[in-house]
């Protein structure tokens, strides 16, 4: 792999870093290196873990040159990093080795001292992915000088605060495409692999200036031969970047022909992804032809000065044109390219189209209400002024206050037609199972009192039973049923 074959392995050979390299060579040349903690922040692919590799070899060399502080990368310590069985320099990934327990057990090792170095030195990649408790363990440690901490972190604003005062923090830049370009030639030419330098711009640019991402790239696209703005394009699938600049070629004359080139493009891309090429490529066309830098991911040379002196002045108002516009479908698209292309033929551009988001809403089910019901409606869903007449609510979803039936004698709810009932939802909405009735096949005989014979021969359900029964009882000892 070309990203781990040529990683820089002394200060000189890390790019666009010049700042941050002098300070670094001058602690070691002051013999103050091992005095503080470094945090190393920036983007990704940008070269902090790689920076702070060269920091710890520095460190820990047993021939450093003071004049020119450089790891010598022959000695035995700078032998043993680089070969990963270094005691002295630890690498722990803090996304899957960042937990209380392994700071934990870092603190632990200190105390035990190791051959032939001054000091441990660990390096937490992805620090920003320790948690708050782990990364408190290493508060005192760092603060009494008994390690030295490097964090490299993409999120340095995710690291507390109380580690970041304990350390000296590096602000790791983005390399220029000049320094990137020079740097891939180089790898190029030794690899023995033909190039265009448009090609490598084109696969710079599309990695945004992360050198790792573009080596990587490169040595892809080198398996299928020269790098050429082609070949980089056919890999990185931007193909499609043409296809925009013909479409504004052929707008102004030949609208037909550009529509189906947008039919096309949006069968691949998003509607608004289709929108925001157009306008890249018509600002990038004004770029060329005035002579300005233009991004070789999204720039097509031998077209874009075509676009140029089709539009000539209008150029860039083609791309604001474009970049203001917000296209949800593709009908929008179509809609605002065909008024843009008759506007064009009459010698002047449209307004910039107001293309307005519509929200969408799920189905829902219809449902009877009859009370009422407080409705929040979206700012974007016009309401009709007439009311809408809906069905009426089954009774079982109404309130007992909504009830047009009696109330219990004690006045609590409402009874309903059920006498066993609390509320009208206990009788309408909840099927109540009635009680059993008991079929009395001879008159009730308690004692000799046969007050109720006549009524023995009806069904009677037991809690009627029992009330008589009590009434029976009372009447017969003078005293309430139940009390002592």
């Amino acid at each position: 792999m070309w990203d781990i074959e040529y990683r820089p392995l002394k200060f000189t050979d890390v790019l666009g870093q010049v700042g941050a390299v002098r300070v670094l060579k001058a602690r070691l040349k002051n013999k103050t290196a091992l005095d503080i903690s470094y945090i190393f922040s920036g983007g990704s692919g940008m070269g902090k873990t790689t920076l702070a590799r060269i920091l710890a070899r520095a460190v820990l060399c047993q021939q450093l040159n003071l004049e020119d502080p450089e790891p010598c990368n022959e000695c035995d310590n700078c032998l043993a990093v680089l070969s990963e069985t270094s005691n002295a320099f630890v690498e722990r990934d803090a996304a899957s080795q960042g937990t209380v327990e392994h700071m934990r057990a870092v603190v632990e090792d200190l105390p035990f001292a190791v051959f032939n170095a001054p000091k441990r030195v660990y390096l937490f990649d992805e620090c920003h992915r320790m948690s708050k408790d782990a990364q408190d363990v290493l508060l005192k440690p760092l603060e009494e000088k008994r390690m030295l901490g490097m964090f490299c972190t993409t999120e340095p604003e995710k690291i507390r605060g109380a580690i970041r005062t304990r350390c000296e923090e590096y602000q790791i830049r983005k390399v220029t495409r000049e320094d990137i370009l020079g740097r891939m030639q180089m790898v190029l030419r030794q690899e023995g692999v033909e190039f265009e330098d448009d090609g490598v711009l084109t696969v710079i640019d599309f990695c945004g200036g992360g050198v790792r991402d573009v080596l990587n790239k490169l040595e892809m696209i080198s398996q299928m031969g020269p790098v050429t703005v082609e070949s980089a394009r056919a890999h990185l699938n931007l193909s499609i970047i043409s296809t925009f600049y013909e479409v504004l070629l052929a707008l102004p004359e030949r609208t037909k022909d550009a529509l189906e080139l947008v039919d096309r493009a949006c069968d691949r891309v998003t509607p608004e992804e289709v929108a925001n090429g157009l306008a890249e490529a018509a600002m990038n066309s004004f770029r060329l032809a005035n002579g300005m830098m233009a991004d070789f991911a999204y720039a097509d040379r031998s077209l874009g000065q075509r676009v140029f002196d089709t539009y000539q002045a209008q150029t860039a108002k083609v791309a604001d044109y474009f970049s203001r516009s917000r296209y949800a479908t593709r009908i929008g698209l179509t809609c605002d390219l065909v008024l843009l292309a008759q506007s064009l033929k009459g010698g002047s551009l449209p307004a910039t189209p107001l293309v307005t988001t519509v929200a969408t809403f799920a189905p829902i089910a219809q449902r009877t209400i009859t009370a009422p019901v407080e409705v929040t409606v979206p700012v974007e869903v016009t309401v009709p002024a007439t009311p809408i007449n809906l069905p009426s609510t089954p009774p079982s979803l109404l309130p007992p206050a909504a009830s047009k039936l009696g109330v219990r004698s004690d006045g609590i709810g409402n009874r309903g037609k059920d006498p066993f009932a609390l509320t009208d939802l206990d009788e309408n909405g909840v099927p109540r199972q009635k009680p059993k009735q008991v079929q009395l096949a001879a008159p009730l005989n308690f004692g000799n009192d046969t007050r109720i014979g006549d009524e023995a021969r009806k069904l009677l359900t037991s809690s009627e039973w029992k009330r008589q029964f009590e009434d029976l009882y009372s009447g017969r000892h003078g005293v309430t049923y139940g009390s002592s």
